[in-house]
């Protein structure tokens, strides 16, 4: 099971176990595709495939992610960073995403402090499933809950959207961190102030 993987990845690279795990899935853009960047309305559904971000808090300030789908791939795996220096590196490093994500935060004034964290996802790379999105949003849902940021669903999404496009300059708009954020069948306003309607 996904959840014990990912728990023996964590207790084996920070010999302890995770405080808590969030995931969040992919989804499907239903006949909009690149609607969300005119400022058009588009439907997201959710898919049954999720991205899982295991956490637990450290006392410093110093950030430890490991990516277990990388390690599968024998590839560089592990980033570290602190709160107080959060450049991106060059390239398409997956930490540039959890580190754009914590920046936003604290831009916007939120209070984050150091973490280990572990992250496994069954969402395609590449496979139009929004599978950054759902990188980054089960990782800011994990962020939420350990360090009691009392962010609602749509903030959630609007840190990833701003983390992904205002930060690392990746064009897109909001379809993806909405879908992942929310789940099931949605209908997303993609012009302010972006409301969401829940389809049956």
């Amino acid at each position: 099971m996904i959840i014990d993987d990912l728990t023996k990845e964590f207790k084996e690279e920070y010999g302890q176990n995770p405080r808590l795990i969030v995931s969040s899935p992919g989804r499907l853009d239903f006949l909009n595709t690149h609607q969300d960047y005119k400022g058009l309305p588009v439907v997201s559904i959710g898919v049954n495939l999720r991205s899982y971000t295991a956490i637990a808090e450290r006392a410093d300030d110093y950030c430890y992610v490991l990516s277990v789908n990388l390690k599968r791939e024998r590839v560089e795996y592990k980033d570290v960073f602190k709160l107080t220096e959060l450049e991106l590196r060059s390239g398409k490093w997956f930490g540039n995403y959890l580190r754009a994500a914590v920046k936003s935060l604290i831009e916007q004034g939120y209070k984050v402090k150091g973490f280990n964290a572990a992250i496994l996802s069954e969402v395609p790379i590449g496979g139009g499933l929004g599978s950054s999105a759902a990188f980054t949003v089960s990782f800011l849902g994990a962020l939420n809950e350990i360090f009691s940021l009392n962010l609602s669903r749509k903030e959630i999404a609007e840190v990833a959207y701003h983390a992904e496009h205002d930060i690392m300059g990746i064009p897109c708009g909001r379809l993806d961190q909405y879908g992942s954020v929310f789940g099931g069948v949605i209908k997303i306003e993609t012009r302010p102030p972006y409301n969401v309607e829940e389809l049956p």
